[in-house]
């Protein structure tokens, strides 16, 4: 009775074991850059750029793994808003071993001073949208655990390299390292960019960025967002924007590819 005992519970000891060892297997998956955009004029140029391409679909997303320039990176279309960029960002760093991320894409200018086709380059984002002072008062609610507001900082390298990139590659624009916000609103209307301007110092005013931060930080992953502006934000944004997003969404393509090329 006694061995009989010991045989099982030597048994469950070795199944236990084996248990925790498939819970742990390892990411057989090289180190990647993710390059997120989205939508699809905002990836379509570096997507004609990869070699060595796999797509793979999860949730309704197409990831692209292959190479660029030599680097191995995974690029996708998010889809438009917070929530889709933070699950699209989480997916990405979960399943295809990440190290880096940059965005890329287009955005309103928040800054009265800024144009059209100006490179804005994030020194740290906020989300503008988020909102507890009715129940906080002044209170900061942080929404990322180790940091003391809700401005999520990009990653200084990126940033600097980014910022080379664009001055080389974009000729024609000036090229501004600024705060960016992000809610999920188009922002169409002068009085609403005067309000995030003024709140949050905000260079430029888009959808994505500052939850693709958000996810980041919490994986401790570098990352660093560049927008192209297509419009100003205020009441002529929805004439100016399908006019001016393809060359913007162009000259992000052309930045990130630069980026890629000096990358270590």
């Amino acid at each position: 009775m006694f061995k009989k005992c010991i045989f099982f519970i030597t048994t469950a000891i070795i199944l236990f074991l084996a248990l925790v060892n498939c819970s742990k297997t390892e990411n057989t998956e090289p180190k990647r850059i993710a390059i997120i955009g989205a939508m699809d004029s905002e990836i379509a140029n570096l997507k004609n750029m990869l070699e060595d391409v796999e797509e793979i679909k999860i949730a309704g997303i197409t990831y692209y793994k292959g190479k660029l320039h030599g680097k191995d990176v995974v690029l996708l279309k998010s889809g438009v808003g917070k929530v889709n960029a933070a699950v699209a960002t989480t997916i990405a760093i979960e399943r295809f071993n990440v190290e880096k991320i940059i965005f890329t894409g287009v955005a309103g200018s928040g800054n009265p001073n800024y144009n059209i086709a100006d490179i804005v380059i994030s020194k740290n984002l906020i989300e503008h949208d988020f909102d507890t002072s009715d129940i906080d008062g002044d209170d900061i609610t942080v929404l990322v655990e180790g940091y003391n507001d809700n401005y999520y900082p990009a990653d200084e390298e990126l940033i600097q390299l980014a910022k080379t990139s664009a001055e080389k590659v974009i000729t024609n624009s000036k090229v501004y390292v600024d705060t960016i916000a992000t809610g999920d609103q188009f922002v169409g209307n002068n009085e609403k960019v005067k309000q995030i301007y003024n709140k949050f110092k905000a260079g430029a005013i888009e959808m994505e960025g500052a939850s693709v931060a958000h996810a980041a930080l919490m994986y401790n992953i570098p990352f660093v967002v560049i927008r192209s502006l297509s419009d100003k934000a205020d009441s002529d944004a929805e004439v100016d924007y399908p006019k001016f997003v393809i060359q913007a969404s162009d000259n992000s393509a052309k930045i990130v590819a630069e980026m890629i090329d000096n990358m270590n």
